[in-house]
């Protein structure tokens, strides 16, 4: 069964900058630049035939384009001993449309009989993974990020299939969905 998640990819160029925040650390792991994205929902194993009508029924989800800005940086599980290095999106109305479009595939995801995460959605982009880091570079790295401010278009929702591989994941990309810029 696939591992399935939902998420807008973030363009190379931001995803370079971002990466370029994180300490250079063994005890840090940054996220490949191909993987950074703005997850929507994380479903787990999903049988084929549900991931199919899924796919297709997310199509049916209209999305503007739009404009957000990155900015601020912070850390989720560090007290856990593992955890993330994120970058945030400044609250807009352009946070409010993906927030729409993340409840909009909330709804799909229930009425499909899927699972979804129960946690409030947090929007945010993964760039790296820890083990028991050393302190001293979760705070540079929220350092690094104290002015950050970047701005980018997002162009399109995906829904991705997680493959495990030796120490990241491969993400293959199952169905695209453009966002549209006449409906701003």
């Amino acid at each position: 069964m696939p591992r399935l998640f939902t998420g807008i990819p973030i363009p190379s160029a931001v995803a370079k900058t971002l990466l370029a925040l994180v300490p250079d650390s063994p005890g840090l792991r940054p996220v490949p630049a191909g993987n950074l994205h703005l997850t929507l929902h994380f479903l787990g194993s999903v049988a084929e035939t549900q991931a199919v009508t899924l796919a297709a029924a997310l199509a049916d989800i209209p999305t503007p384009q739009v404009s957000v800005q990155l900015s601020a940086g912070g850390v989720f599980g560090h007290k856990t001993g593992s955890g993330v290095l994120w970058v945030g999106l400044a609250s807009s109305s352009a946070v409010d449309v993906l927030r729409s479009l993340q409840q909009q595939q909330r709804s799909i995801i229930e009425r499909l009989g899927l699972r979804c995460e129960d946690r409030e959605w947090q929007p945010h982009v993964t760039v790296a993974r820890f083990q028991n880091p050393d302190q001293h570079l979760l705070q540079q790295f929220q350092n690094n990020c104290r002015h950050l401010s970047l701005s980018t278009e997002l162009q399109s929702c995906v829904l991705w299939e997680s493959q495990p591989t030796l120490g990241t994941s491969t993400y293959l990309e199952r169905q695209r969905y453009p966002f549209h810029p006449q409906l701003q």
